[in-house]
């Protein structure tokens, strides 16, 4: 099949047809006008394109407030490894091979050949609230399921807030040495942080355990605005032989309150799962541990989790506000050694090459001290 630029040569400027699958240009423009204008400039658009509406009201929100202005300055270029090819033009849009390594999984992983057998297949069903001796049949799967692992857990999750299912999972990693590989979705991996503040658990100390986190697709506008998407998924893989998968969250209010279901599957099935995973945790993006607990012992982290990607306001503001917040951690003890211009501040002798402009004066404790001023040098 000929590439876009055989097409541009040899067809006299016509373009390739149009590729398989369901894009539209008009819904591309639309989403362009909504990124630049808000959802006034979408709807004017709609009734000048005469299209139909294809949003609903709670993504056009969504997407309004959630699209990440462009950089100031253009992101630095990965270096490449050392089997990398220095020569970076490529004659497809999509090249076949990246030009960064995967990001290991050190702590291991089941070896499993293509179509190596996994156990016999089956499918085990769970609802909730569900009936018969529990009403809870979804968490207490989940549950027994962590309990089983033996060698490992890989998890990817939307939001994990569950303290008890948390609670699992550091007893599997501390008392029978299980490795467990999280991935969370971007928008809520700052309320599993603050999860892991209040039960006070130091994620760094956590050596069998390794938690990324991931986004959904993103797309890049015109102006260099782009809209990231959510990571829905949600399966557990057990010892690389049972994955654990449905529209159950590991929250509380999905533990109590919201109805969902989950699968316990077994057999060849299980083999996709593991290639998904895989392929997520290539996709994922590391967390700095070290920087994360320095914010927890400067109290700041409280202030840094309180500015969560689920508030759909990311402004160049907030961008700002949470590089401020990360270096005033850094260097917070610094200041808090310094004397920095109180009202306390006794007076100083001034050299004769100096001079003040009439420098007031303040009672404190019986006697009269100097205000802080500025000292001109002659």
């Amino acid at each position: 099949m000929a590439n876009p630029s055989q097409w541009l040569e040899e067809g006299a400027g016509r373009w390739p047809p149009r590729p398989p699958g369901p894009y539209s240009e008009a819904q591309r423009l639309a989403l362009e006008e909504l990124v630049a204008g808000g959802p006034e400039a979408l709807r004017a658009f709609l009734r000048r394109e005469q299209l139909p509406p294809f949003l609903s009201e709670p993504e056009v929100q969504a997407i309004a407030r959630g699209a990440l202005p462009p950089a100031a300055a253009p992101e630095p270029a990965a270096e490449p490894f050392a089997g990398a090819s220095l020569d970076a033009s490529s004659l497809t849009y999509f090249p076949d091979r990246s030009d960064l390594e995967p990001p290991a999984l050190e702590l291991g992983w089941p070896g499993f050949a293509s179509g190596a057998f996994r156990g016999l297949t089956r499918v085990e069903a769970h609802f909730q609230p569900g009936c018969g001796d529990s009403i809870y049949g979804c968490k207490e799967a989940v549950r027994r399921q962590i309990r089983s692992a033996r060698q490992m857990i890989a998890l990817v999750m939307d939001s994990f807030t569950d303290t008890d299912i948390f609670k699992d999972l550091l007893e599997a990693c501390s008392q029978r040495q299980v490795k467990a590989y999280i991935l969370l979705d971007q928008s809520s991996f700052s309320h599993f942080l603050k999860m892991c503040k209040d039960l006070g658990v130091d994620l760094e100390q956590e050596k069998l355990m390794r938690i990324r986190n991931i986004t959904g697709n993103t797309y890049y506008t015109r102006s260099g605005a782009k809209i990231v998407g959510k990571v829905c998924e949600k399966f557990m893989l057990i010892d690389g032989i049972r994955v654990t998968t449905g529209s159950y969250s590991f929250t509380w209010t999905d533990g109590k309150l919201n109805s969902s279901n989950i699968l316990i599957l077994s057999g060849p099935a299980v083999a996709h799962f593991d290639l998904e995973f895989r392929i997520l945790y290539a996709r994922s993006k590391p967390i700095n541990l070290k920087e994360l607990s320095s914010c927890r012992k400067n109290k700041v982290l409280d202030q840094v989790v309180s500015i969560t990607v689920a508030s759909r306001d990311l402004t160049r503001e907030k961008f700002l506000r949470m590089e401020f917040l990360y270096l005033r951690a850094f260097v917070g003890n610094l200041k808090r050694k310094r004397s920095w211009l109180h009202a306390s501040r006794e007076a100083v002798y001034v050299s004769n090459n100096a001079m003040h402009a009439s420098p007031p004066l303040t009672k404190r404790n019986g006697s009269l001290v100097m205000r802080p001023h500025w000292i001109i040098e002659r």
